[in-house]
């Protein structure tokens, strides 16, 4: 069966072709929103929300797996991971 389109390596090339130069075109002055930074009216409040759960589905689906996760202890102030067997291992224990 032959795949219609371009393949990976065309893909990747044509994306990286139109993002730069959507570089190229944008204006440079800070204060104007630039096309790569559109959220397509979508506030900030929104994408933190929707960030959160996709990175809570991940973690349902990983642990549904019996893989590890990662977590942010705010209480100790360091990153750690998180094996099936419930045990934590800290970034600041390494």
């Amino acid at each position: 069966m032959e795949r219609k389109g371009p393949n990976g390596e065309e893909a990747k090339k044509n994306i990286l072709k139109g993002f730069h130069e959507a570089l190229k075109a944008q204006d440079n002055d800070p204060k104007k929103p630039n096309e790569l930074d559109s959220t397509c009216g979508v506030d900030d409040d929104e994408l933190v929300k929707r960030f959160k759960e996709a990175i809570e589905q991940e973690n349902r689906k990983s642990k549904e797996q019996g893989l590890p996760i990662t977590g942010y202890d705010h209480e100790r102030k360091s990153s750690y991971i998180e094996y099936p067997d419930g045990r934590r291992v800290y970034g600041d224990e390494t």
